[in-house]
């Protein structure tokens, strides 16, 4: 498929060097009728996808407030090719669309070469408004998503396009006070985004073929952005808290840097079930019960500390493993002791000496109490 599409946009192969970026035009397209719009259209994308390559955006080609408020978006723009084992072109532009006003909508594909193979890596639409003698550039999100239908629950007002349900909204926002309660936090209104699909999630964004979030996928994502005062989901899910607690956590509470993601995760399994299976607690439990029947031999300490690269029917197991101890902290003890845990540094380097201060556990009884916990 990736071969046929290759051909079909006529893309010329030309490496992506570690300097200036340098659009290629599909198909000999003209960015604008007008030569001298054309010529400042080009010289700015070649500046800003020069400066989303290197990951340094500035104030001449992106506005500052627009930047932090669609961080998703330009993370998602950034980077592509930097440090990477796979060959990649420089960026086409697909079609450059006159909206009027001055402004233009251009579309981008990034694409290269992996053992021989040609791949489309991301194909992205992105609004191009006239400052001074250049341009700014956008992401289309507020554009795309200006028809969408609204309700408000509370302090919660959803933004679909669809149908939602009200009891899964009422659901969540009750969940949102817990949380906010628990962290001490103050109330704060919340703008959900509920997708129906991931497709239309990437698509509300300008992202119309992501490589890294996979299209073809149903369900997918849950994020808050635009300073945490937005939540997104792709999972047509009123109430989807997996990737809301970790992120209100995250952006809330002071210290981020020092939080130990894995765990991170672990709470956000507790409280709203595992990623997208939503597979609950004892879900999980029963599938760590079964993989112990399969390998007896197996040892949850070593598990643990392989992080992504170990798996439970699928799921990462020290995620889990840390759902089940976060279980066992709330049972015993309570939120702030989970939070110890929480904030174990970056890489998890206090996180055994914190376990063993909340609840008396280290690394040679780890194994024993994953085997407790899992039949509790």
């Amino acid at each position: 498929m990736h071969t046929k599409l290759i051909l079909f946009l006529g893309l010329i192969i030309t490496n992506i060097s570690l300097g200036q970026i340098t659009i290629n035009r599909n198909l000999n397209i003209e960015l604008s009728e007008d030569s001298l719009t054309a010529i400042q259209l080009e010289n700015s994308l070649n500046a800003f996808l020069t400066e989303a390559q290197n990951d340094s955006f500035s104030d001449t080609y992106v506005d500052s407030n627009h930047l932090e408020r669609h961080g998703f978006f330009f993370a998602k723009f950034s980077r592509i090719g930097k440090n990477s084992s796979w060959t990649f072109h420089q960026p086409s532009v697909l079609k450059s669309y006159d909206m009027g006003n001055g402004n233009y909508k251009v579309t981008i594909s990034f694409t290269g070469i992996k053992d021989d193979v040609p791949f489309v890596y991301q194909v992205t639409e992105i609004l191009a408004v006239p400052v001074e003698d250049h341009y700014q550039f956008y992401c289309l999100f507020d554009e795309n998503t200006r028809n969408f239908k609204t309700r408000k629950f509370n302090d919660v007002t959803y933004h679909y396009s669809g149908a939602i349900n009200d009891s899964k909204a009422q659901e969540f926002t009750e969940f949102k006070d817990e949380l906010t309660k628990l962290t001490g936090t103050p109330k704060s209104h919340l703008d959900y985004y509920c997708f129906e699909s991931l497709d239309e999630l990437l698509k509300s964004h300008g992202f119309l073929y992501s490589a890294r979030q996979c299209n073809f996928l149903c369900h997918d994502l849950g994020f808050m952005d635009q300073n945490a005062q937005v939540y997104v989901t792709g999972t047509a899910n009123e109430n989807y808290s997996f990737g809301y607690v970790a992120d209100y956590i995250y952006y809330n509470l002071p210290n981020p840097d020092d939080m130990y993601w894995p765990f991170m995760q672990g709470v956000s399994t507790y409280y709203g079930g595992y990623g997208l299976s939503y597979d609950s607690m004892d879900d999980l439990k029963k599938q760590f019960r079964d993989a112990l029947k399969q390998n007896p031999d197996i040892d949850f300490l070593e598990e643990f500390k392989k992080g992504r690269k170990s798996a439970v029917n699928r799921h990462y197991s020290y995620y889990v493993m840390s759902a089940f101890l976060c279980e066992e902290v709330m049972r015993k003890k309570g939120f702030d002791d989970v939070m110890t845990l929480v904030y174990s540094g970056d890489n998890g380097e206090l996180f055994f000496e914190n376990l063993h201060k909340v609840m008396g556990i280290d690394e040679s009884d780890f194994h024993k109490t994953i085997l407790r916990l899992i039949e509790a």
